[in-house]
Parts: C-alpha cells; sequence; structure tokens
C-alpha cells in the first residue's frame, strides 16, 4: 500500500474535526461557495463530511438529497443529531464510509470535499475528487473548483527550546524564518478533470540575497468557487516548512531550478525537492 492509498483511510480525531468547525472565517468562506452553488433540487455529496456543517449548509439552501459521507463513527452520529436539530434530517443521508471508494445511488450535481491541505499533502482530496466526479452530471459542481500550491525557499529557524529540530515540517512560519528567494507557483488542480496522483514538475525562483537556503515554503489557495478565493485561516492553509535535509547556498539574482516531487495525500517527508542553479 502506498502512502498516497493509505491516506484515504485516515480518520481525523474529534480534535481536529471541532477546529475546523469552529474555524469562523474558514466556514463562513464555505457557506458563502454553497450558497452560490447549490441549487433547489439539487443532489450533493459532502464527502468527508466531519461534522456535517457543510452538508447542512447545502440541505438548508435546497438541497434535495444532501450524502454526508464521514469515516470517523462518532461524527456519523453526530452529522444525525445536527442535520434533525436544524430540520433537514429528511434531507441528510450520513453514510459511515470511504469517501475514495463510496459510489453514490445516482449521478450528483454538486461534489463538496473540504479535504484541503497546504500542499494537498496528507490529506485525500484529490483521490477523492477523482473517484467521485465519476459521478458528477454534465454541467455539474464541484466545491473548490481548483487549488494552487507556490513555493518560495527558505532560511529557516532550526533551534527552539535549545533542540535542533530540522528533522520535521511544521505548519507555521516562525520568527526568524525567512524568504530568500522568489515565490512561484509550482501546481495548479483541477477538479472539473481527472487529476494525475502525483506532483512532478519544476519551477524556477531567483535569488533575493545570499543566504544558505535550508528550507521550502509552501502555500496554498484555493477558489471555492467562481471569484471566491480561500486565504490563511486558523486551520485552512497554514504555510507549511519543509526542511531539505542539507543547505543550498544562494546568491542574490542568480536563478534557480526547484524540482518537486510527491504523493498527493503523502507525508511532506516522502517529498523530493532538486535545487539547481540556472545558468
Amino acid at each position: 500500500m502506498t502512502t498516497a492509498e493509505a491516506a484515504t483511510r485516515v480518520a481525523f480525531t474529534p480534535y481536529e474535526i471541532s477546529l475546523c468547525l469552529f474555524d469562523v472565517p474558514r466556514t463562513r468562506m464555505w457557506k458563502e461557495a454553497i450558497e452560490d452553488v447549490v441549487q433547489p433540487g439539487d443532489v450533493v455529496v459532502d464527502a468527508g463530511s466531519g461534522t456535517g456543517i457543510l452538508g447542512v449548509f447545502a440541505a438548508m439552501n435546497g438541497a434535495r438529497e444532501v450524502y454526508c459521507i464521514e469515516l470517523h463513527p462518532r461524527f456519523v452520529r453526530l452529522i444525525e443529531h445536527l442535520a434533525a436539530r436544524n430540520g433537514v434530517a429528511d434531507r441528510v443521508h450520513v453514510v459511515n464510509a470511504d469517501a475514495s471508494v463510496w459510489e453514490p445511488p445516482s449521478e450528483v450535481d454538486v461534489i463538496i470535499c473540504e479535504l484541503l491541505c497546504t500542499g494537498q499533502f496528507f490529506e485525500p482530496q484529490v483521490q477523492v475528487m477523482n473517484h467521485l466526479r465519476r459521478f458528477l452530471r454534465p454541467g455539474g459542481h464541484t466545491v473548490p473548483r481548483r487549488v494552487r500550491s507556490y513555493l518560495r525557499l527558505l532560511d529557516a529557524q532550526e533551534m527552539i527550546y535549545g533542540v535542533r529540530i530540522d528533522c520535521d515540517s511544521r505548519s507555521l512560519v516562525m520568527d526568524d524564518d525567512e524568504p530568500i528567494s522568489t515565490r512561484a507557483q509550482y501546481d495548479e488542480i483541477d477538479f472539473s478533470r481527472h487529476n494525475p496522483s502525483r506532483v512532478d514538475t519544476s519551477v524556477h525562483v531567483v535569488g533575493r540575497r545570499s543566504a544558505p537556503a535550508d528550507a521550502v515554503l509552501i502555500e496554498g489557495e484555493a477558489e471555492l468557487c467562481e471569484g471566491l478565493w480561500t486565504h490563511t485561516t486558523k486551520f485552512l492553509y497554514n504555510p507549511e516548512v519543509i526542511f531539505l535535509g542539507h543547505e543550498v547556498e544562494l546568491e542574490i539574482d542568480a536563478t534557480y531550478r526547484v524540482g518537486v516531487q510527491y504523493a498527493y495525500g503523502g507525508d511532506t517527508l516522502d517529498a523530493k525537492f532538486d535545487i539547481r542553479r540556472e545558468g
């Protein structure tokens, strides 16, 4: 079993799922997108439903049927309660299943899937969307529509508490992290089509100063519906700092080719970055 395949079977903890619900700016962005996309009478799938709040938004906006697909048994019960307490239990069907293999009983009008992570590491957004879009009616919609990822090279803080901590990635930028290259978009995932299972590409960046780069800073954003792009919130698209394992000496104004390879849904520890000076 590959890392990406294993990721589709991960059930998030109650703590993580609750953090998503109470990340108010994040949840309001999703509510706005769902209200823009879901039409009365639509059949909707909410894949990786968590608390079920997005599926309930769809039902309250007039969806005829909403299938909330959730892997965590605890939250299957809570989604049912949430739907009942908001008067939409007759239209919300809760299924305890892996959304990357579950098949809806009919074609659907809208697929909602909030399994977003910076760079699309760890979470099976791509696997789930590749699977479910086969059941999307012509002219149907996905929320989100697409995802973009960006990188730049970083002179990253390595020490904290007197301990060297550059053996793992981290989902925050620390005080002494210093970007030392320009920013480049290296990936775009369009959910209107089938997507590959991995990133295998290269981009060019320019040194902003002469300094050692020991990490890559990954940032991301998603277009939830036409023209509505996400921004970083407490639980959505936090920057990802991935240490290189060795330093690369950058020179100001020099151009560098950065090769990027990793599996969607995989671990940052398995990502490969190849940095070479051009010219």
